[in-house]
């Protein structure tokens, strides 16, 4: 907490001294905490402008040129960015920070074989074993080598289990050598060791309905609701799921599970008015298709669903009206004009 309220003091003395247009020292420490807060924050004007003071009071400070360096790569300034990294590792050949901006610097310029190479050489010295994994595997991904880009987020995922970022990656990188059993043996490792992870169980329910798997699926949704009850994304699959097993009452109350947590979901509403379609109960699939354009007009699917109902009820004029509005959404589903140009049909010869 000391050190957050040190770096607020040391942002809140610099910009009053821009404001004020005054000249203070800072120590080396200082500039670093307020040069990366304003990079982290965009405000790279304020960023530059303080690199600028520093080096003038810190000249020979070799974290300051860091920073320099990362600016220039923002700035895509990178022959500026390589000449600098390069004098800086004649001097301090063993600077890792330096090899990794090097290695930025080499993947902007697409020689990603390169930046790779490069990293390679400080796997065993570097500390943060997990960044530098992710990094190697960022650089594999660039060149579509997705099996080694694979291994080396897995390595990322070994040193740090809460990664999201490697994990949605090393689940990019089976989809694209297309092995879902791969991905299911993965994923059920990864929950032995992490067993509450929402995205692991999610992924892995997809996997199962991918091969054909449905209790499985079903069950590793439930086990993604279990972990974090408020991500929707494995009720939505559920729900899906249950629909293409006919088990509608069940999909019914999952997609009513979507709408507690979040009552403005038109997705949820629309599919259970479908559901409840499905199970021949009219009264209240029309009560929900009625909340679900209420809650959101723009969904033109279900318009085209209340038309169908009342062409099928014979009452063509109503059909006609809520074809009309689903085609004024979208005039590309070629059933709407169909369903559309029958209700003209009708409407011309009968007086509904």
């Amino acid at each position: 907490m000391d050190n957050v309220n040190d770096i607020n003091f040391s942002i809140s003395r610099f910009e009053k001294m821009v404001k004020e247009n005054s000249v203070l020292f800072f120590d080396s420490l200082e500039f670093e905490n307020i040069i990366s807060y304003y990079l982290d924050t965009g405000k790279l004007t304020l960023a530059k402008k303080a690199l600028k003071l520093s080096l003038s009071q810190h000249p020979s400070n070799t974290n300051l040129s860091l920073y320099e360096i990362e600016i220039f790569i923002q700035e895509d300034k990178l022959k500026n960015a390589l000449d600098l990294v390069n004098s800086i590792l004649m001097i301090e050949a063993n600077n890792y920070e330096a090899i990794i901006l090097k290695s930025s610097i080499l993947s902007k310029q697409k020689k990603h074989n390169k930046s790779i190479s490069l990293l390679k050489t400080i796997i065993d010295d570097y500390e943060n074993k997990s960044e530098l994994f992710y990094q190697i595997g960022i650089e594999y991904l660039f060149i579509e080598n997705y099996t080694k880009s694979n291994y080396y987020f897995k390595k990322s995922l070994n040193y740090d289990y809460l990664d999201h970022s490697a994990l949605y990656n090393i689940l990019y990188c089976y989809e694209m050598i297309k092995d879902s059993n791969g991905l299911i043996l993965f994923l059920k490792e990864y929950l032995s060791k992490n067993p509450y992870n929402e995205i692991g169980w999610h992924n892995l329910g997809k996997s199962y309905v991918k091969n054909k798997m449905y209790d499985e699926a079903i069950a590793s949704f439930d086990y993604a609701i279990f972990s974090d009850d408020t991500f929707t994304s494995p009720y939505i699959d559920k729900g899906k799921l249950l629909e293409k097993m006919k088990k509608y009452d069940e999909a019914i109350n999952n997609y009513k599970e979507i709408i507690s947590i979040n009552p403005n979901s038109s997705y949820a509403l629309f599919r259970i008015a479908f559901c409840y379609e499905k199970k021949y109960d009219y009264s209240n699939s029309l009560n929900y298709y009625f909340k679900c354009i209420n809650e959101d007009p723009n969904m033109d699917k279900a318009f085209f669903r209340l038309s169908m109902f009342y062409y099928r009820e014979n009452k063509f004029k109503r059909a006609k009206e809520y074809i009309e509005k689903a085609i004024k959404l979208n005039q590309e589903k070629s059933k709407y004009w169909k369903i559309y140009l029958n209700c003209l049909s009708k409407t011309s010869t009968k007086n509904y």
